[in-house]
């Protein structure tokens, strides 16, 4: 893992030396393997992967130096949103976990450290989006009540992350980078995935890439969290990961509710 050493020092609360965090760090059970005021490199066991980004590691921190004693409590309010789960994704992709996080305080940093979480997450915790897939999306850009379903690979097309060229989602697995990349975790489906809002529009195609119209900017304020997998437990504490850190930035978690369709 590589950390900003002021991000981290931000995320702290408090200031402290190089030689404080080079005499400290190893010993919460991390290998270090750098720090200067720009930058720390570090290794975190799989045990860990509150640990994966820099507001847990941070929160790690201040438990073990004494700043914070005791497991933090996160208040969670409720969304009012509806998160609907179709029958069609049981043999599909058939667990799902959802969060939403209100006032986050959004600049480049912030969206950068929400990548980097989703993509350590996906290749340990996630077992490379096979056992888990997270989506972060900008919730104010989307219209809830929201539906997780299962379609035919020809029938549904949006406009993936990182592209400007609407695809199908056969043609997102045979020509975006993404899409070739992860198109081996649906081998085998004659249905995908698919996260659409109220008027069918796509925030997601889980394992593979969500869709540019939620598109994380340092603008973003309110954030809708949904994770989809093989395991109720880990997709659950995804959601969990992802959510806290962004409370530990100043956000307001809310619970959404699912309900079968």
């Amino acid at each position: 893992m590589e950390f900003s050493t002021r991000d981290f020092l931000d995320c702290l609360g408090s200031d402290y030396s190089v030689a404080e965090l080079e005499g400290a760090i190893p010993m919460i059970g991390v290998g270090l393997d750098f720090i200067d005021g720009e930058r720390i490199v570090l290794e975190v066991f799989p045990n860990r992967p509150d640990m994966l980004c820099v507001e847990g590691f941070a929160r790690a921190f201040r438990g073990f130096m004494g700043v914070d004693r005791g497991l933090r409590a996160y208040g969670v309010g409720d969304s009012g949103i509806t998160f609907f789960v179709e029958h069609s994704v049981e043999k599909v992709r058939p667990f799902v976990s959802c969060g939403v996080v209100l006032g986050v305080s959004m600049d480049d940093a912030t969206v950068k450290s929400i990548m980097d979480i989703q993509e350590k997450l996906h290749l340990t915790h996630g077992r490379n989006r096979r056992k888990v897939a997270i989506g972060v999306h900008d919730l104010d850009k989307v219209k809830p009540p929201f539906t997780y379903k299962a379609v035919s690979p020809e029938s549904v097309s949006f406009v993936p992350l990182d592209s400007s060229e609407r695809m199908n989602l056969r043609e997102i697995l045979e020509r975006h980078p993404k899409g070739m990349a992860f198109a081996h975790v649906l081998d085998g489906l004659l249905l995908y995935p698919v996260i659409v809002d109220r008027d069918s529009a796509v925030l997601s195609f889980p394992p593979i890439i969500n869709g540019e119209l939620s598109r994380l900017t340092g603008g973003t304020r309110n954030l809708f969290v949904e994770v989809t997998g093989w395991s109720q437990l880990a997709v659950d504490q995804a959601v969990n990961i992802i959510t806290s850190s962004m409370a530990d930035r100043g956000g307001r978690v809310m619970s959404v509710e699912l309900k079968k369709k």
